[in-house]
């Protein structure tokens, strides 16, 4: 096990990066009755989306797109709306969209999904910090019991053409993908900034649970150790 400083030795560390940010919301969200998981309201107003934004501008990331192929829902938020390449694919196929989206002219994404109410400033820094000192194509999430949040992901532009390869021989698994590329992962003491919404007891939970939450994570709530 490494701190989140240390370079793993098996890749060069970054000394910068031009980080883009694409908010995955390409699902249909059947369980919330077709209504975009990404629009929910939260407990202290606005949407599940809109805090997400507001992570990520207290993170200093501002070059942010929506991957959805409902562009009416999400035009709302200012931020371009690119469509899957090949719709239907799952979270894989939207990744493919980012990837193509963003290879004219960046260098790599954080993947963030567009249901996580909890997501803060202090853990997309300590992905984007292990992304740089790391050096590895892929630095994914990790929680409690070793969970891995695949979606939750800074990944290289130049994986673009092994995301293409995966689809096109029927492999699906952006897990399964980013482990066969040397993802290093992000370990985090705390698992709710990870929880996402896929029914809606889960958003009844989140509610109850969180009646009015800060926008940064508790002292403690960072990486606690980078491994691959």
């Amino acid at each position: 096990m490494t701190g989140p400083g240390e370079n793993l030795g098996r890749w060069p560390s970054r000394r910068r990066v031009r980080l883009s940010v694409a908010i995955l919301a390409g699902g249909k969200a059947s369980r919330f009755g077709g209504q975009p998981k990404g629009l929910l309201p939260l407990p202290e107003g606005g949407t599940v989306l809109a805090r997400t934004l507001g992570a990520l501008r207290a993170a200093g990331l501002d070059d942010v797109f929506i991957v959805a192929n409902d562009h009416r829902s999400y035009a709302r938020f200012g931020r371009p709306v690119v469509p899957d390449l090949r719709p239907g694919l799952g979270p894989l196929g939207g990744i493919e969209a980012a990837l193509h989206h963003l290879a004219p002219r960046g260098e790599a994404v954080l993947l963030l999904p567009c249901d996580l109410p909890g997501i803060t400033a202090t853990e997309i820094a300590a992905l984007r910090q292990a992304f740089l000192a790391t050096g590895a194509p892929v630095v994914m999430a990790e929680t409690e019991h070793g969970r891995c949040h695949p979606l939750c992901a800074v990944v290289d532009a130049a994986l673009l053409p092994a995301v293409a390869q995966a689809i096109e021989a029927g492999r699906r698994s952006p897990y399964r993908l980013w482990r066969e590329v040397g993802a290093v992962l992000v370990h985090f003491q705390q698992a709710a900034p990870f929880f996402n919404l896929n029914t809606p007891d889960d958003l009844a939970r989140w509610r109850q649970a969180n009646p009015s939450r800060a926008g940064a994570s508790p002292a403690g709530e960072t990486a606690t150790r980078v491994r691959r």
